[in-house]
């Protein structure tokens, strides 16, 4: 897709890096926590769109494709411009870029819901956002269950921890995955007799750093994760993606003095993701990743 005109004032282009500045502006003005980095990071992986009016740019889109599913996210259209149409349009206009028969998905605000279902989105699933500065007294050190422990990545590794983001989400996240474990400030397994069972990866985003994916086999495996990171985390700002089904997730992270501060809903247009049979994800990457 090269430059559309959606009105006689306003055109759709593909972002560029120049472009980066004026988006991050836009979702500050939102109060979203999203950094230049962040949105360089998200731009990386996938196709990116600017909607355009006197040379100031007024809406945003990304779509990162994820083999036979692709994610939406960063939809934003600025105030002054609602009510024209104009968040369909380049929605319209970033699905373009989806392969035939690509199955797409997206997390939704309240707000953000009614233009989705009309374009055919459906809800399959409830995050909810958790997110304070951490207090390492508050906190209790768990273990994963039986004779598993808890220790950090070793070189190498990658490949196994991509094959188990690729299984827990139902979908090909091998540039998801190398993104995320390049930007990693930290990654942990779960080792159990010799075989890494789970993963969870802390890495720097918005105010601080998100705790995100958290991929293990049961709950209390990613809680044994999730409370090894929060350990290294006194004193900084951490935010983590938990889907809502695990309700003792977040009553935990509540405990340790973690708010919940905002629900949101993911959508899918086509088949709901499925994951294979004993691998979850507890946290996500991003809610525009997935």
């Amino acid at each position: 897709m090269n430059v559309k005109t959606v009105h006689e004032d306003v055109i759709t282009r593909p972002m560029n890096e120049k472009d980066i500045a004026e988006a991050h502006a836009m979702t500050q003005a939102l109060h979203w926590p999203h950094t230049r980095q962040d949105w360089q990071q998200i731009v990386s992986v996938g196709h990116s769109l600017v909607m355009e009016s006197g040379g100031q740019i007024i809406g945003t889109a990304c779509l990162v494709p994820q083999g036979r599913y692709a994610s939406v996210g960063l939809i934003v259209i600025s105030d002054d411009f609602q009510g024209r149409g104009l968040g369909r349009q380049i929605m319209n206009d970033i699905i373009s870029y989806a392969e035939p028969g690509t199955d797409l998905y997206l997390t939704a605000t309240e707000m953000g819901k009614p233009l989705y279902q009309k374009i055919g989105f459906a809800e399959y699933a409830v995050i909810e956002q958790y997110q304070n500065v951490v207090e390492k007294q508050n906190l209790t050190l768990l273990s994963p269950q039986a004779n598993a422990v808890v220790r950090e990545m070793n070189s190498g590794e990658e490949p196994i921890l991509k094959q188990m983001m690729d299984a827990s989400a139902g979908m090909d996240r091998n540039a998801i995955g190398d993104l995320v474990l390049k930007t990693s400030a930290r990654t942990l397994v779960i080792e159990d007799d010799g075989q890494i069972t789970g993963f969870a990866v802390c890495r720097d985003f918005g105010r601080g750093v998100c705790i995100g994916p958290v991929i293990a086999h049961s709950s209390a495996n990613a809680l044994a994760l999730i409370s090894h990171h929060l350990m290294q985390c006194d004193q900084q700002f951490v935010r983590l993606d938990i889907v809502n089904q695990y309700g003792d997730i977040g009553e935990q992270l509540v405990s340790w003095g973690l708010n919940k501060v905002d629900t949101v809903s993911q959508m899918v247009k086509g088949d709901v993701p499925q994951a294979e049979a004993g691998l979850t994800q507890f946290c996500l990457v991003s809610q525009a990743m997935g």
